[in-house]
């Protein structure tokens, strides 16, 4: 792949003059925030980069999976914080649903796909549970607010069902089905796009880097399989968690 210099880098993102622009003749307020993410966004990645080219060095199994966890505790913090709920009731129950994700797919990779134990590498176990972790946050932060805001906004109607003799589970059960609904219907029509009008990330890559184009389709089309699996999973473990304990309240 060829590479490409920090000044070229810099050059290219002159490009976000055009959104500030924007932003700011439609005032919208979100110039601060919007610096601020891309900031924190090119400290952590230059860190990141740096750092990983020493564990791609070491390649320990301990200090990979050590990784890995350190991803969980991080994806847990920021869909508790994003969902705007309460951080130390519900912290525990998002950081579980993430976990089985992982378990779940990370068993599935090392078993099927790769042999050998290779999966444990730090090329391997990091790139892919970074994408199956990184790309449930979004779908697990609307799921999680949706089902809270619309259980706040119709509690009415929770009772309403406990009334008519419904369990706690029972009545938690319609929110429960509309927070997957509006949160998995965006990724969907994206799944069903993919390749007819956009190219996902890791093939793009991978055919950049020089891998024969059906080969990358076929490591995107599992991770793919991997991302909405695990996002269903995190969105449902999540959910079971916190109507459990919303019962024992």
């Amino acid at each position: 792949m060829i590479d490409i210099s920090w000044i070229d880098v810099l050059t290219v993102s002159g490009i976000l003059l055009i959104p500030i622009f924007i932003l700011a003749y439609y005032k919208t307020g979100q110039l601060k925030t919007m610096g601020w993410s891309f900031l924190r966004m090119t400290l952590q990645l230059s860190l990141v980069g740096f750092y990983l080219e020493y564990i791609f060095e070491i390649d320990s199994v301990a200090i990979n999976l050590a990784w890995v966890f350190l991803m969980i505790i991080a994806a847990g913090f920021t869909i508790t914080k994003r969902s705007d709920i309460s951080l130390s009731r519900y912290y525990l129950p998002v950081t579980a649903g993430i976990i089985v994700n992982v378990l779940i797919n990370g068993l599935v990779f090392a078993f099927f796909i790769f042999e050998d134990n290779t999966f444990f590498s730090a090329r391997y176990i990091i790139p892919v549970m970074g994408m199956v972790i990184g790309n449930t946050l979004n779908t697990a932060i609307v799921a999680i607010r949706a089902y809270f805001s619309s259980l706040k906004k119709e509690r009415q109607k929770y009772r309403y069902y406990l009334m008519l003799g419904a369990s706690e589970n029972e009545a938690l059960y319609k929110f429960s089905s509309e927070a997957m609904k509006i949160a998995f219907s965006p990724m969907l029509a994206s799944v069903a796009t993919m390749g007819l009008i956009w190219l996902p990330g890791m093939m793009t890559g991978q055919i950049l880097g020089g891998s024969n184009p059906l080969t990358a389709i076929k490591y995107q089309f599992l991770i793919m399989i991997a991302i909405f699996t695990g996002s269903v999973i995190t969105v449902a473990v999540t959910l079971n968690i916190a109507q459990t304990m919303q019962n024992k309240l």
